[in-house]
């Protein structure tokens, strides 16, 4: 019988791009590759921290390289829209 380990796995990924070109405002792209680590499939809707904090400064979005390697993309939860609608979901 295998048991899941619960351990929070961590990664270092670098900014790639934000508010320009294939993201667009509302999203980042990201690193991801060996060294630095990043998102693979199962990861969409996962918390991605802002520096060492607990604050969730976006979701996983997608992936653009079927290896898990190349980009990941962000979607970013600091902008006031995004802000606004989680406000109003959680006090229904």
């Amino acid at each position: 019988m295998i048991e899941a380990q619960k351990i929070r796995m961590r990664a270092a990924p670098s900014l790639v791009q934000i508010n320009t070109g294939f993201v667009g405002p509302g999203s980042l792209l990201l690193s991801n590759n060996a060294s630095t680590g990043g998102t693979c499939f199962g990861d969409s809707g996962g918390p991605n921290f802002v520096g060492g904090s607990n604050l969730v400064g976006g979701v996983t979005s997608f992936g653009l390289n079927g290896a898990c390697g190349g980009t990941g993309g962000v979607f970013r939860v600091d902008r006031a829209d995004v802000l606004s609608f989680i406000a109003s979901a959680s006090r229904d």
